[in-house]
């Protein structure tokens, strides 16, 4: 399995607890989502990022307001296709706070306004500015796995760091959305936006 990295460090000895615990959870939630049958290592680093992405959403905080009268889903929205978008639906009938997880294709306009979650997928690394800004301003946890997607304006992007799958995250895209992100979660990233440490 691709490594993440649990290190204790003397001077940060409970910060580094903290954040061996939750990289724990994360992979003990890997046995709740995964099929319980050999896995070859592409797949189970899919397996590893689609936990990731279940825990970005344990660890995010939408404002009041963000679901409608009636509204319990959490729904994870999806653009565009590649592997990862295949092994999401894993997470269908998970629950996030209380709120059931339904994955379902991206679409524009009123249809995508319940999206709570936009995976962006590779197959859209050509235009998925566009795709950002039409959620840009709505408390919507963008994550892709395209090079420069932090950078650009999403929220959160994974990516390989040798034998380990790492993430981004954008404190300015994610403050302009409404939403709030976990200080446990925020300890485990790269940060870059505004606010993040220079």
């Amino acid at each position: 399995m691709p490594g993440i990295g649990c290190v204790l460090e003397g001077p940060r000895l409970i910060r580094s607890i903290v954040r061996c615990l939750v990289l724990v959870g994360v992979l003990l939630a890997v046995h709740g989502v995964a099929a319980a049958s050999p896995l070859d290592p592409l797949q189970d680093e899919r397996l590893l990022k689609t936990v990731f992405i279940y825990n970005f959403a344990k660890f995010a905080h939408w404002p009041d307001g963000a679901w409608a009268a009636g509204e319990t889903r959490l729904v994870l929205c999806v653009a565009g296709s590649d592997e990862l978008a295949v092994t999401l639906e894993r997470l269908t009938g998970q629950s996030v706070g209380g709120h059931p997880v339904v994955v379902r294709p991206y679409a524009e306009g009123p249809a995508g306004e319940s999206c709570k979650l936009l995976y962006i997928a590779g197959s859209e690394h050509g235009h998925f500015a566009g795709l950002v800004e039409q959620v840009a301003l709505r408390p919507v946890l963008t994550i892709s796995q395209i090079r420069g997607f932090a950078d650009m304006g999403g929220m959160i992007q994974l990516y390989r760091d040798k034998d380990r799958v790492r993430f981004k995250i954008n404190l300015a895209a994610v403050s302009a959305s409404g939403l709030q992100l976990s200080a446990r979660l925020l300890d485990l990233a790269e940060l870059v936006g505004n606010g993040a440490a220079q």
